[in-house]
């Protein structure tokens, strides 16, 4: 097939809403509880994927001028994968995949994220995506969605990785700078998986957070993404240094900037 990927064009919103609808009806069916699949179908809403278009990276292939295939990216994160299953296995999934691959790399970023379906976990194994932990989120009816939270360096540099994060708390011990959210009450559990590794967070003014890293040695690149308790949301990068203690337990040295806003600080958080 000689098909390309193209920057979406918001004319064809509602072809793209529909076409996004009708795939996860038909691809997740089997895998999850009806109202797990409204959930998927609410969260890919027309607002999103405006907002995504005016604000970040959406593209889609199309046959004969109609959306066949569609992907997005928000900073670090892919989200909105979908081919039509009349056209799936035949190399478009890997084609929007490496589209959004490369625009990150253009972006100069270091690493890529998503979240995977039950149905999607084989293709992403295939390209390189590793995986942290599987997620589960409470949808109506008291049914629960799963997925998993996986992510793919994009460099070939290779780096040695002799520091064990996974499944380890750390709590922050300082953190200058000016409109800060992450404090000393904010609390990160850890993961790893070879060279990347992967956080959740939440406290101090922090109502949820997310942070990846690539392991470069004995430096990590991070990248953050959090939500306050004000429903604000903001995203920045960090680097960091890592030190072991003299009790043995991993401290960050963290040099952090914000992405989406002004402000720069160093926050420094330590293994518990």
């Amino acid at each position: 097939m000689d098909l390309v990927t193209e920057i979406f064009n918001t004319k064809d919103i509602d072809e793209l809403y529909n076409f996004i609808v009708e795939t996860i009806k038909v691809s997740y069916f089997g895998y999850y509880p009806e109202e797990a699949i409204t959930h998927f179908i609410e969260y890919s809403n027309t607002k999103d994927i405006l907002e995504d278009s005016e604000n970040n990276y959406v593209i889609v292939i199309k046959d004969k001028d109609i959306i066949i295939a569609t992907g997005t990216l928000t900073y670090t994160h892919i989200k909105r994968v979908f081919v039509n299953p009349q056209f799936q296995r035949k190399g478009l999934g890997k084609l929007i995949m490496s589209d959004l691959e490369d625009k990150a790399r253009a972006n100069n970023l270091k690493l890529v994220e998503l979240h995977s379906s039950l149905f999607a976990k084989e293709f992403y194994d295939s390209l390189n995506y590793k995986m942290f932990k599987i997620g589960k989120v409470k949808v109506e009816n008291e049914e629960l969605l799963y997925y998993q939270r996986m992510a793919k360096r994009l460099d070939k540099t290779q780096h040695t990785t002799n520091y064990n994060f996974h499944k380890k708390q750390f709590n922050v011990v300082i953190n200058d700078g000016v409109d800060v959210e992450v404090n000393t009450e904010t609390i990160f559990n850890f993961y790893q998986n070879d060279e990347l590794i992967y956080a959740e967070y939440k406290g101090g003014k922090v109502k949820y957070g997310e942070i990846f890293g690539l392991i470069e040695n004995d430096t990590v690149q991070f990248y953050y993404s959090q939500i306050n308790f004000e429903g604000g949301k903001n995203k920045g990068s960090s680097k960091d240094e890592i030190k072991i203690l003299d009790n043995n337990k991993i401290q960050l040295i963290d040099s952090w900037e914000w992405k989406n806003k002004t402000g720069k600080g160093l926050c420094i958080m330590e293994e518990q």
